[in-house]
């Protein structure tokens, strides 16, 4: 009996309190933490659902009707028969609520993609083909952090501290434009403005300007320079220094959505060159000629190679 009783009284204190009755400190007082935080992530779900320009009408709208259609009157909390329409109300609004809570984004491209994505602080963020991005947008103001899988290239609105995390290690601004991309083994990260932290299971390092750091098959970091103002592949066009082929070879299946055979070559070869992201034949020519490794195209979409 005791269990049920505190049940109803949960359901009366968040009525008042979304009717403006209770302060965010008298609800507190009167309910567990446990029940507390639930109404308040209700409520930050509400206000980022807001941002994001996507209006709630409609759903209340259909609160008020399911709550119409069971015939439970809505009330102001001044008699005891309106906790048995708050209870009803409650349903549908945790019904909501389940909707509204799932708070992580997640954005992804397919192959030869390029995605344009803003976040709600302004930062901008280019998506590199068979690549993705994922946070959780309601704390976002608070705690700027993503996870990377693939390449992008951002550009961060001065604020709080801003990490993009990857399998391969993490890069913390506070506003930049830096580029990372994380695959598999391979990981790169280069600074074109301001400074960037990056951080790795065996090194840390600080890039200014023009600085970029590299790590392949868990040797090393290797520090360079760049002389570009931001990647090429934003332009259309992907650009390697002194890269093993076989990253090459993955970056050209992303794009093409084709699909090598390269058990014949030495995919360890390094390579220093760009392909095009609109003209296959140009980049088989830029690539392989260069190298003088041969293609043949087994079947459609596969290519074997060899020397």
């Amino acid at each position: 009996m005791e269990n049920k009783n505190s049940h109803t009284n949960n359901d009366i204190f968040l009525a008042q309190w979304l009717e403006g009755a209770l302060s965010d400190t008298d609800l507190k007082n009167r309910i567990s933490d446990q029940d507390y935080n639930a109404f308040i992530k209700l409520r930050n779900a509400l206000e980022v659902s807001e941002k994001l320009n996507a209006s709630t009408k409609d759903s209340f709208t259909k609160i008020q009707e399911k709550i119409a259609n069971k015939n439970t009157p809505v009330r102001r909390l001044r008699t005891a028969r309106w906790s048995m329409g708050i209870a009803a109300s409650i349903l549908v609004i945790v019904g909501l609520f389940s909707v509204l809570s799932d708070t992580t984004v997640t954005h992804q491209t397919s192959f030869g993609e390029i995605k344009n994505i803003p976040l709600l602080d302004g930062t901008q963020v280019v998506l590199n083909s068979k690549s993705t991005i994922s946070y959780n947008q309601t704390d976002w103001k608070n705690n700027r952090q993503l996870t990377l899988d693939g390449e992008a290239y951002f550009k961060v609105e001065k604020g709080s501290t801003f990490t993009v995390h990857t399998s391969n290690g993490s890069v913390t601004v506070l506003g930049t434009q830096f580029n990372v991309n994380s695959t598999n083994d391979f990981f790169d990260v280069v600074c074109y403005e301001g400074k960037v932290g990056v951080k790795t299971n065996t090194s840390e390092h600080i890039l200014l300007p023009t600085n970029s750091i590299r790590k392949i098959n868990g040797n090393s970091s290797q520090p360079s320079v760049t002389q570009l103002l931001k990647p090429t592949w934003v332009d259309g066009e992907s650009t390697f220094k002194s890269v093993p082929i076989r990253y090459v070879i993955k970056a050209l299946e992303d794009q093409y959505n084709i699909k090598f055979d390269a058990a014949s070559i030495d995919d360890s070869t390094i390579f220093s060159g760009s392909f095009p992201h609109n003209n296959l034949r140009a980049a088989y020519i830029t690539v392989f000629d260069a190298l003088q490794i041969k293609y043949l195209q087994t079947k459609k979409g596969n290519i074997k190679l060899r020397y």
